[in-house]
């Protein structure tokens, strides 16, 4: 029997997240602007049959609060398993300081 998918919901700040990246991206080239794209889809995809996919931060603080991350490419994608549902909360290039953003 299969395992029961979890919903997959993007805050708000993490849709602008992704918005921005992939426009940002696409100024210089709108094929690697897609492929990103498709790669952080396929990776939210992947999380709602596997929750725990996602690593454990080092960091105690954040770790407490519940977070995990995927990294994909340059790219943190940072979230909460709540009940079945999976709440993205942002995503963030690896170089920012994401826990000032969280």
């Amino acid at each position: 029997m299969p395992k029961a998918k979890y919903e997959v919901r993007n805050l708000k700040i993490a849709e602008e997240d992704f918005t921005e990246i992939v426009s940002f991206i696409a100024a210089d080239n709108v094929n690697d602007a897609n492929k990103l794209a498709d790669k952080i889809e396929k990776n939210l995809e992947l999380l709602s049959g596997n929750p725990e996919l996602g690593r454990v931060p080092r960091d105690e603080e954040i770790r407490n609060l519940g977070y995990r991350y995927l990294i994909i490419e340059n790219y943190i994608l940072i979230y909460t398993i709540e009940g079945k549902t999976i709440l993205i909360h942002r995503i963030l290039h690896g170089a920012r300081n994401y826990k000032a953003l969280l």
